[in-house]
């Protein structure tokens, strides 16, 4: 079996790109085979000109000096024996980056500042430590060396909610602090969506889409990226019929008729596609619910602050609208309530019913 095939892709210096997509398509593979720590069965990982797999002596050395990785759990790779700051001061140590005990403590201490920890924590063993804690102290022993390429292996998951959240916000700064290559590998979409300058989305060992995050939400490549990309999902209509007229295209979806816009109609047109069964995405914060439109019944009716979360029972199906409450009333949709909702055709993603590619 194979773990990835197919894949090809390029890391800018200096930028951090993601890969992303569910657990078993391949993405950790990807990220390890990159910095050496897997092999390959075919192909090449190259890193200034030089395959990665085929570096020996020396150059394998130097290599490895300048790639380091973060695990998803950071304490099977921290000794719970010794102290934050002596966990910090190892690296320093081996590498006999410091000529004299003041400038290593001076060092430790520059390099817990840089992750968001102090000079107390230095005298503190790491059981003693939140898990946010744990992952910034991982962080800090991995940029002792100031790597030029640094691998990130679904650094988040064990991580609740509000400390996800915080150390999002935290690699982010790090990014500006220190001059080194992220390599981000994760299942969230969300955490390569603000991470990455660019993301790899993969599926069963290939890839589906390299773009930077604006590219992959405004112009998914194909039903898979539309509806991994993007909270909540896009909403997916099967069966709809899209015709071609003299001069444009028009869609029809559940029974109601909408004419695409030029600019869409033209792509539709160079690419030579005709009248055909297609399906249809709009993506929630793209529905609008309104006098005329879409029949449908309030399923159920999720408050979330700002926004009301809305599932719409229409023919069967379940469609998800995202509503500001900013000039609404809420309660007005209750559960059972009837309502009526459409879309802007220029909003629409169309894929073809057999391919799954998307076809504007």
């Amino acid at each position: 079996l194979k773990a990835v095939d197919d894949v090809s892709f390029f890391i800018r210096r200096g930028e951090t790109l993601g890969i992303v997509g569910e657990s078993g398509c391949g993405k950790t593979t990807c990220g390890r085979t990159c910095i050496g720590i897997l092999g390959r069965t075919d192909g090449h990982v190259l890193y200034k000109g030089k395959d990665v797999h085929s570096l020996r002596g020396k150059e394998r050395k130097e290599f490895t000096k300048e790639v380091q990785i973060i695990f998803q759990d950071p304490y099977s790779s921290l000794d719970p024996k010794m102290k934050v700051g002596d966990i910090i001061a190892e690296g320093l140590k081996a590498h006999h980056m410091c000529k004299s005990r003041e400038e290593e403590q001076a060092r430790v201490k520059e390099l817990l500042e840089t992750v968001g920890l102090n000079a107390e924590h230095a005298t503190r063993y790491v059981h003693e430590f939140s898990g946010g804690q744990r992952q910034r102290v991982a962080i800090g022993r991995a940029i002792v060396r100031s790597p030029k390429v640094l691998l990130m292996d679904e650094p988040l998951s064990n991580l609740d909610a509000k400390l996800r959240n915080q150390m999002r916000a935290e690699i982010i700064k790090l990014r500006e602090k220190i001059d080194t290559t992220f390599i981000y590998v994760t299942h969230d979409q969300v955490e390569a969506m603000t991470l990455g300058d660019r993301i790899v989305i993969m599926r069963d060992g290939y890839i589906q889409q390299i773009g930077t995050p604006q590219e992959v939400f405004n112009h998914p490549a194909n039903l898979f990226v539309a509806g991994f990309i993007g909270s909540p999902q896009m909403n997916f209509f099967e069966n709809c019929q899209l015709t071609k007229t003299a001069d444009s295209y028009t869609l029809t979806v559940m029974g109601e008729t909408v004419t695409l816009t030029a600019e869409q109609s033209a792509k539709l047109a160079a690419a030579g596609v005709e009248s055909r069964s297609v399906t249809a995405g709009v993506r929630p914060v793209h529905i609008a619910l309104g006098e005329s439109g879409i029949p449908a019944e309030v399923d159920v009716s999720e408050l979330m602050g700002s926004e009301l979360h809305l599932h719409l029972a229409a023919n069967g199906q379940d469609v998800v609208a995202v509503i500001p409450t900013a000039n609404i009333d809420p309660m007005a949709y209750a559960r059972h309530t009837a309502v009526k909702f459409g879309f802007d055709a220029k909003l629409v993603h169309l894929f073809d019913a057999d391919s799954e590619k998307n076809l504007i």
